[in-house]
């Protein structure tokens, strides 16, 4: 009964799966596989948007500690009538939500994104990450319970609302009975507001060069520069503070955005994606703003 249970909850493309060391395997998705990810002998991921850009499921991605903020997305969703899961990852948390019936992976994403815009809380790792797969299978997520067959993990786990980790059973058995139907899961997509794209920074005055900008900024933004991200934060989060020492060692705003391009080009989160400027002007406007 647990077994079939969670397929029904997890279940998406069929034709290929994720491995749990990171890559596509272009092989079925079998029952003897879920079982197998159970027993704890072969863990696998599942892609959430099948053939027809439908999905049954949505996870958002928190890839840190911060338990507080999951369950403040959590709390947003339950308002609206959408009950969610927490599950306890290796590094951070995984906030999983079940559809009733299969539901275009927009919607499904829409829905998760109007709770982390309601919180105000970064959506860094929302799945489905596309609204339609053209090419390729899109991205998997990593499933929990690995091992969970016979005893409880320590991670990769469902918790209850005390931090309790559930069985496998009583997971499953509770996550069938609160699946949400598509039209809620509509209602809610529908609240979420596409972000503004951020007005190109002005850059008054003539900024330095990148060789005369690592001479005035601090050793501590310096040893960030050299050595980020920070121990306990992802990349994201540490540009956002760099960003706020360099403000705090007089750069003006289109010198503090050479120095997080250099440190992007670095660290390797936005550098390679079209948006990427973008997404680091946005970082130092707000650090800027009044």
């Amino acid at each position: 009964m647990a077994l079939s249970k969670f397929i029904d909850l997890f279940s998406g493309r069929t034709d290929a799966h994720g491995s749990w060391e990171g890559g596509c395997i272009k092989r079925p998705v079998t029952q003897d596989l879920f079982m197998a990810h159970l027993l704890g002998d072969v863990g696998f991921g599942v892609y959430p948007v099948n053939e027809n850009n439908m999905t049954r499921w949505g996870c958002s991605d928190i890839d840190v500690p911060d338990l507080d903020s999951v369950r403040n997305l959590q709390t947003a969703l339950t308002v609206m009538s959408v009950h969610t899961w927490v599950e306890r990852t290796r590094r951070g948390y995984h906030l999983w939500l079940f559809a009733t019936e299969p539901v275009p992976a927009a919607m499904m994403r829409r829905c998760l994104l109007a709770a982390h815009q309601v919180c105000e809380y970064p959506a860094k790792e929302v799945n489905p990450k596309q609204d339609t797969v053209t090419s390729g299978y899109g991205n998997y997520v990593r499933l929990p319970y690995f091992g969970g067959w016979e005893n409880v993990p320590t991670e990769r786990v469902v918790l209850d609302d005390d931090e309790t980790p559930l069985t496998l059973q009583n997971f499953v058995d509770e996550a069938h009975a609160l699946r949400v139907s598509p039209s809620l899961i509509e209602d809610v997509a529908k609240r979420w507001t596409p972000p503004t794209p951020p007005k190109p920074i002005l850059r008054s005055g003539k900024p330095m060069s990148l060789g005369e900008l690592r001479y005035m900024i601090s050793p501590y933004s310096y040893k960030i520069m050299a050595d980020g991200p920070l121990e306990g934060s992802d990349r994201s989060s540490t540009l956002v503070r760099l960003a706020h020492r360099l403000r705090t060692d007089g750069l003006l705003p289109a010198e503090n955005l050479m120095m997080l391009i250099e440190a992007d080009k670095k660290w390797g989160k936005f550098h390679d994606r079209e948006d990427g400027v973008m997404h680091l002007e946005s970082i130092v406007m707000k650090v800027y703003q009044p």
